[in-house]
């Protein structure tokens, strides 16, 4: 392959020094765009395909000039007292707008940092170039895990970035929800050594409920790669209780990894690590009521995979 031939795509960060997404110590590309929307996803910035605008509200100073920058007109300041909840000068964002912007003329003019950019758009060279900077950090065992978002939502910049790592002799590790074509995922295949595949739910409908999807796909995306990837696949469940915690929802889920001939999954309990996020990006969190399961249960869930002789992992304790 022709290295000046490679595209690029859209992700909103790269974060060196993890130690939980993979073997060794690993850089973590995190994608732009999926197929799913979570109501207790950590990272909603991924959900949106494209660049957005981060709005801090506890930096603006309210001067205006971010809204007479604005070509779009979808920046407005509301006085104090325009509804019986403000007391304080408000900024109005009208978000439908900003989704379709393309130049982001309010971030320049932000003199404090309140407007901020969520999501670029990368060069796989230049992306590359990033990556094997960090590769004197890794050790014997580290490489790249792309995640997201979804990372098979661009299927093309995921292929390119993967074979191009894969060709460097690095190790590679993708975290997937599965809900994607086949087509998006396959080529992929080849220059990967490593997956997390989530497993949400088992009922189609209550997968619906909380993610805006079935499982249709994903339940057949699993069965596949399980059969046809010769690397290593650990399934993956965030753990919500009142959700999927349930008896039932355990033993579907038991049924269905036995039938892939696969024999591991690694729990991983909710939490509220990117709660702030959604204010950012104006939207509403749901989870706010969502507990920790603790121990007890995640240690009675663990108890019944491994009985099913399913590898049970609890958190970031996955044996790479």
């Amino acid at each position: 392959m022709e290295h000046e031939k490679l595209s690029g795509g859209y992700i909103f960060d790269i974060q060196g020094f993890s130690v939980h997404d993979g073997p060794g110590c690993r850089t973590l590309v995190f994608f732009k765009g999926c197929s799913l929307n979570c109501v207790w996803c950590s990272n909603p910035e991924g959900i949106f395909p494209k660049p957005q605008l981060l709005y801090n509200a506890s930096k603006c100073i309210f001067d205006g000039l971010c809204a007479e920058a604005c070509p779009e007109n979808a920046i407005s300041l509301l006085p104090p007292g325009n509804n019986p909840d403000q007391s304080e000068q408000v900024l109005f964002l009208d978000r439908s707008k900003c989704l379709t912007c393309a130049t982001f003329d309010c971030i320049p003019a932000c003199c404090t940092g309140a407007m901020n950019l969520g999501g670029y758009k990368i060069q796989v060279d230049a992306l590359f170039k990033t990556i094997t900077r960090d590769r004197r950090y890794w050790g014997n065992r580290g490489g790249i895990t792309i995640t997201g978002g979804e990372p098979f939502f661009q299927p093309e910049f995921a292929r390119e970035l993967l074979q191009r790592c894969y060709s460097a002799y690095i190790h590679t590790a993708a975290e997937t929800c599965g809900n994607i074509p086949w087509q998006n995922i396959a080529p992929s295949l080849p220059y990967l050594d490593w997956i997390f595949f989530d497993l949400k739910h088992m009922d189609p409908l209550r997968h619906r409920q909380m993610t805006r999807a079935t499982n249709h796909l994903i339940l057949k995306n699993g069965s596949r790669i399980a059969k046809e990837f010769t690397g290593r696949l650990v399934f993956r469940m965030p753990l919500i209780r009142g959700f999927n915690d349930d008896a039932t929802n355990i033993s579907a889920m038991i049924s269905f990894i036995q039938s892939t001939g696969r024999n591991e999954i690694n729990i991983l309990p909710g939490h509220h690590l990117g709660r702030e996020k959604y204010a950012l990006l104006g939207m509403p969190y749901y989870t706010e009521n969502f507990q920790d399961p603790g121990q007890e249960i995640l240690q009675d869930i663990k108890a019944r995979f491994d009985e099913s002789g399913i590898h049970c992992y609890l958190g970031n304790n996955t044996p790479f």
